[in-house]
Formats: C-alpha cells, sequence, structure tokens
C-alpha cells in the first residue's frame, strides 16, 4: 500500500543531483504547456476561408496566446534562475514544485476560455487566479531556499534580490487579477500586462536597500 504524506519541516533533503533532475521535469512540462497554446490556433487556420477572415475573426485567440506564451516563458524564467541556486531538495521545495508544475499544465485550459468566451469577472478570475498560483508557489519556493542556504551546498545562495523579484510578481498578479475583475468591461486582461512592469519597481527597491546602511 503507497502512503503519500506532506513533508515535516525536518524533512530530509535529498542528494544534489536531484534537484537538476526536478529543473529538467519542470522545464519539460513548461515546454510542453508552451506548445499546447498552439494547437487551438492550428486548428482554427485549417477551417479558415482566408487570411484576413483569420486574422480579423480570431484576434483574440492571437492576443491570449502572446500573452499566455509570455507569461509561461516569464514564470519559467525565473524558475529556473532561482534553481541556480539550489544544489539540494526538500520536502517543502518538492511540494512547491508540485504546485507551480500544476498551474503551469493548468495555464492552456484558461487560455483558451478567454479566447471563446467574452470578458466578464468569472473568466478573468480564472485566468488570474491560475497566475497567482503560478507565481505564489514560486515566491513560496524562493522563500524556503532564501531561509535554508543549506539548500545551496555548492552555489551561491539564493540572493535577497531574487526573493524580492519573486514577491514583486506575487503581488503584481494579484493586483491585476483583482483590477481586470473589477474592471471586466474595460480593462479586463490587459491589467496581467503589468508583471512586465516589475523591473522598474524592484529597480527602485534595490536603490533604497543600498541607501539604508548610509542613511
Amino acid at each position: 500500500m503507497l502512503i503519500i504524506g506532506l513533508p515535516h519541516t525536518g524533512a530530509m533533503i535529498e542528494k544534489r543531483d536531484s534537484s537538476e533532475r526536478l529543473v529538467m521535469f519542470t522545464d519539460a512540462v513548461a515546454a510542453i504547456a508552451i506548445t499546447l497554446l498552439i494547437l487551438p490556433l492550428l486548428e482554427t487556420v485549417a477551417e479558415a476561408p482566408s487570411f484576413d477572415e483569420l486574422v480579423h475573426e480570431h484576434r483574440a485567440q492571437f492576443g491570449a496566446l502572446l500573452l499566455s506564451f509570455a507569461v509561461i516563458f516569464r514564470f519559467w524564467w525565473a524558475h529556473h534562475r532561482l534553481f541556480r541556486h539550489i544544489s539540494r531538495l526538500s520536502g517543502w521545495l518538492v511540494v512547491w514544485s508540485a504546485v507551480w508544475t500544476f498551474a503551469i499544465v493548468l495555464l492552456p485550459i484558461p487560455t483558451a476560455v478567454i479566447s471563446a468566451f467574452s470578458s466578464s469577472a468569472g473568466t478573468v478570475f480564472f485566468y488570474g487566479a491560475t497566475l497567482v498560483l503560478a507565481s505564489g508557489s514560486l515566491t513560496a519556493l524562493a522563500l524556503i531556499a532564501y531561509r535554508n542556504p543549506e539548500l545551496s551546498e555548492g552555489r551561491t545562495p539564493v540572493p535577497r534580490d531574487a526573493l524580492l523579484g519573486n514577491v514583486t510578481i506575487f503581488a503584481t498578479q494579484a493586483l491585476a487579477t483583482a483590477v481586470g475583475c473589477i474592471f471586466a468591461d474595460r480593462v479586463n486582461y490587459w491589467a496581467f500586462f503589468l508583471m512586465f512592469l516589475t523591473g522598474p519597481i524592484e529597480r527602485v527597491v534595490r536603490r533604497r536597500w543600498r541607501s539604508a546602511p548610509a542613511a
């Protein structure tokens, strides 16, 4: 009988090469999720009578494809950069990585929903909740690695900037979801492009961190 339980805070840390196996798995999942985004459009292209009608009648699908491609790539890159500092795994790292992977796998579904239905508070929330789940689990991973430097044995410990970046993305996605739901008739999915403005926010915070000791 197989028994599966949640790890406790004192969970055993796995050997060093286990982190590489997890990264390869999540890389493959992200690549498959991005590939799945294009499949509905392939069917649409085969059925479209002309290129002009394809672009005009299915511009929502093209927009949803571009948005979700950028989102998944952004999340994958943040995950990749974080795990450059992690050489060992703990139980909670595996759990939160599984949550992050689930959110990435799920994302093609809300992408299909927002391209097939008119924008509403429900469709915006479904899409936004998936992004919040992905960014929240990534923030949890960064926090665990930051607080447990032994997970970075043989590598550079997770810097405070990495934690800041993930927290900023999580907060931005939560804000974008709220704004998109409240103003679903006007703003809707455009709110999620706020995640690409997190860079300037991070730079402002970093400058304040650097000036704090001098003050």
